[in-house]
């Protein structure tokens, strides 16, 4: 299975703690539209070229010849092209027409020959979800969606400058079920400025009351270049405690145990078959395409980044009239070392980067620890290089020792009442 991305690079306006790419504009979604359904088209071989991890040792001279660092090319895609999830993220990908989302589902499905799409996921905006636009998106094939709710105090609302109300964010989710939706995620944060254990109970509770499938629940985290950002540099941000935000994730914990749901990822938590298949596939280091302005590709053995541009990525994919052109002015450099494709020509659609061993071992270890399913001892063995397998087992040693992670059947995991600090025990394994 395989995952298919599209960014929508638009809001309405930009929420205080976001620092994912978008422009606060609608002026031209259309021509957005138009320029990704071209990406798809130039990309149409992207899956005929995927690798995946194999074996490093004892291999047989004909694998041998198909393998480089521990990866085993797929000079043709089996039938696991057959299934792949669709996911539409931001930005605000409830600012599309359902029409305009309808003709990027199909332009991928017929494109990449995909017959089961297993999870058809949209973010919207509680604002937005009016019955008459989920209905249509019932109607094209979505069958999940992540509302970004965020919180239901209109003073956090206000304060993050998040456009809808607290009554429209419960009202989102009574209209999706009420048009027949029945896997729905809903976005909440805490750590948020002023906020008190009790309101984050509160938001909580309004949230599982709602008898809704997944909660994604993050702490905030201030970046440097957003609003918040500034606002902290200024000293004018108050914001929690490190100990409240400790018993705020500890309440969540709690909380969402109490109702049934699984913390199957730091920040992600489901009820039994309602685990999100997109991210899943991320967090598991699963092949997947990234189409729009910044978004990032994975092909087992590159990252490709798109340009966070608008007008750059519209004019860049316009220069290019079929994939040959596209390969051409952007192509896949052999150089280990990362560059932006067509730098000569000052064409920078993309950054392409080929993944080093040392690399993929890293991600390897970050996202598996963030997860419940955690690291695999044997799969590092035989995946990665044999300093890389040794430097994690003696690393591992001390962690163990104190019970700072966990080892059963040759698997390492984190704690569920550590993963608030699990970036600190994870840099320990990280091969710097």
């Amino acid at each position: 299975m395989f995952g298919i991305y599209f960014h929508i690079p638009f809001c309405k306006s930009k929420c205080g703690y976001c620092d994912f790419y978008s422009v606060a504009s609608q002026t031209l979604v259309q021509p957005m539209v138009e320029a990704m359904l071209q990406e798809v088209e130039l990309r149409k071989n992207y899956f005929d070229n995927i690798v995946i991890p194999c074996s490093t040792r004892k291999r047989s001279s004909a694998q041998a010849n198909l393998q480089i660092e521990g990866l085993q090319v797929k000079p043709a895609m089996t039938d696991e092209k057959n299934e792949a999830t669709l996911y539409f993220g931001g930005g605000t990908p409830s600012l599309l027409q359902p029409a305009q989302i309808a003709a990027l589902a199909q332009k991928v499905i017929q494109t990449f020959g995909v017959k089961n799409v297993t999870e058809f996921t949209v973010e919207i905006n509680p604002d937005d979800a009016t019955t008459e636009y989920l209905q249509a998106l019932r109607n094209i094939g979505v069958n999940r969606l992540s509302i970004g709710i965020q919180s239901f105090f209109d003073d956090d609302l206000q304060r993050v400058n998040r456009r809808h109300t607290a009554q429209q964010a419960k009202l989102s989710v009574q209209n999706a079920q009420k048009v027949g939706f029945k896997n729905i995620s809903v976005d909440l944060i805490y750590g948020l400025p002023q906020m008190t254990l009790e309101h984050w109970r509160s938001n909580l509770e309004t949230a599982f009351s709602l008898n809704i499938q997944h909660l994604s629940a993050y702490a905030l985290s201030v970046e440097e270049r957003t609003p918040f950002g500034v606002q902290q540099r200024k000293g004018q941000l108050f914001l929690p405690t490190e100990n409240e935000v400790a018993e705020q994730s500890a309440l969540l914990d709690e909380l969402s145990a109490q109702h049934n749901f699984t913390r199957y990822e730091i920040s992600n938590f489901g009820k039994k078959g309602f685990f999100s298949q997109h991210n899943t596939a991320y967090w598991q280091q699963k092949p997947y395409i990234g189409l729009g302005p910044s978004a990032h590709s994975y092909s087992g053995a590159q990252r490709q980044n798109n340009v966070a541009n608008n007008a750059l990525y519209m004019e860049r994919i316009a220069g290019c009239h079929s994939a040959l052109d596209a390969e051409t002015k952007f192509g896949a450099s052999q150089s280990p070392n990362r560059e932006i494709a067509g730098q000569a020509r000052n064409d920078k659609f993309f950054e392409l980067e080929n993944l080093t061993s040392e690399q993929r071992y890293n991600e390897y270890i970050f996202t598996g620890l963030r997860t419940m399913w955690g690291i695999d001892l044997n799969y590092i063995e035989q995946v990665f290089d044999k300093k890389l397998y040794d430097y994690c087992c003696k690393n591992l040693s001390q962690l163990i020792d104190n019970k700072i992670v966990i080892l059963k059947n040759n698997k390492i995991t984190i704690p569920q009442n550590k993963w608030i600090v699990a970036d600190s025990i994870i840099v320990d394994l990280i091969w710097a």
